[in-house]
């Protein structure tokens, strides 16, 4: 019985095999990294939306309460009444710092003033400023042209209303600023 002599094997299986191991390890590994860099921000963006959804709660309840009110409301310069109205709007706002809105704007009273329920890690702050009666525009004209009526302060008053909130960490922050008008 003659059997086949075995050819002369070179080992090219082998060093095939352990390149494609190499490969499939490296790219296993990049998608790791990448998963985890996809959660870092998905989880960057979930603390700005909270720090969004904080400022913008604040913002709507200043607005409400303005709104709410039954004349023009007293001005004051420390912020400790329920309705925190300047009187003249900031020259400087340091907008990011939490600090600075703890001692010069009221707290979030809203629906919730629960920091977990609202998902953030302080309670939102707002504060208002008066910016005048009936301003004149561009061209000089006012609204109320009746000078009976503008001295007895019948016409719209303009508010500058700030609001601030952290975001569900305490190093995300949003500021928002909107100008509303009441007609009293």
């Amino acid at each position: 019985m003659n059997y086949p002599q075995p050819k002369y094997q070179r080992g090219a299986t082998l060093l095939v095999a352990l390149v494609l191991l190499l490969v499939i390890t490296i790219l296993a590994i990049s998608s790791i990294r990448e998963a985890a860099l996809e959660e870092r921000i998905v989880g960057n963006v979930r603390d700005q939306q909270a720090a969004f959804n904080g400022a913008e709660s604040a913002l709507r309840e200043a607005e409400t309460r303005l709104a709410n009110s039954s004349g023009p409301p007293a001005t004051a310069t420390p912020c400790a009444a329920t309705l925190c109205v300047l009187t003249s709007p900031p020259t400087t706002i340091s907008f990011l710092d939490w600090g600075w809105w703890q001692s010069n704007a009221i707290t979030y009273q809203g629906a919730t003033s629960d920091n977990t329920t609202l998902g953030v890690a302080s309670t939102p702050r707002w504060q208002t400023a008066f910016i005048g009666f009936d301003p004149a525009d561009s061209n000089g004209t006012v609204e109320v042209t009746d000078p009976d009526l503008r001295s007895k302060g019948v016409g719209p008053y303009y508010y500058q209303v700030n609001a601030a909130s952290q975001g569900r960490s305490t190093r995300t922050m949003t500021s928002l600023q909107s100008v509303t008008v009441q007609r009293y």
